[in-house]
């Protein structure tokens, strides 16, 4: 399936696709961070759960419980959007062209049966502390073990996973482009459904009709 937005990378100007850490937090979260991280060494914003419930701030959703098949839900238009989130700090990987930084997302499940989450949502933080977002219908994440991106800040030229950025959006616009999957999930799951009604009336149809000429099998066979 093609990206939604094919367009973002002008729809958004290139500054924008990114933004810092600080700008998601008030003046007394940064503090708590600060604290935790100088009194106590615990990263808070290395935690999982910590994203899951900033992505769902940012889309006026809820978390769900742990044992949940999905991470965040929010109500739209009489139907509630699942949304699975998965996130990856910068780190540096050797490859034969030699050692770059990526982000690594593991185990996206997207609108798999073992996770039928409607949407993916990206989240990979540089070393500088930028946040990068990616909205993906979940109907468009195919099962892999991970996927693996080029640090967006040190890319030069088009990136290899073009079909996945055409997902990406700043931060801050995550709601509309998760929304936007999610419609694009529904109009997949109305055009599957009216061709399975199709397919059904026809077999219907001509179930029980036998063929105007009946051929012997064994002329069949042979060829005559």
């Amino acid at each position: 399936m093609m990206p939604i937005h094919l367009e973002n990378f002008a729809h958004y100007p290139a500054g924008w696709l990114s933004e810092p850490l600080a700008d998601f937090l008030n003046a007394d979260e940064r503090t708590a961070l600060d604290v935790m991280s100088f009194s106590f060494g615990f990263e808070v914003t290395h935690a999982y759960r910590f994203w899951e419930s900033l992505v769902a701030r940012i889309l006026a959703g809820e978390t769900t419980n742990d044992r949940c098949r999905w991470d965040v839900e929010l109500p739209y238009a009489g139907h509630v959007v699942r949304v699975e989130v998965k996130y990856s700090r910068e780190f540096e990987c050797r490859f034969t062209t030699g050692v770059r930084p990526i982000l690594k997302f593991a185990a996206p499940k997207g609108a798999g049966p073992e996770k039928p989450a409607h949407v993916l949502v990206l989240v990979g933080v540089d070393d500088k502390h930028a946040v990068y977002t990616w909205a993906i219908p979940g109907i468009a994440v195919r099962q892999c073990r991970s996927i693996t991106l080029t640090s967006p800040r040190v890319r030069q030229g088009e990136s290899r996973s073009r079909g996945i950025d055409g997902y990406r959006c700043p931060p801050t616009q995550l709601l509309p482009e998760v929304l936007r999957a999610f419609r694009s999930h529904l109009a997949h799951d109305a055009a599957h459904h009216a061709a399975t009604r199709a397919r059904t009336r026809h077999e219907q149809q001509t179930a029980g009709m036998d063929a105007l000429f009946p051929l012997d099998q064994e002329e069949t066979a042979d060829g005559a």
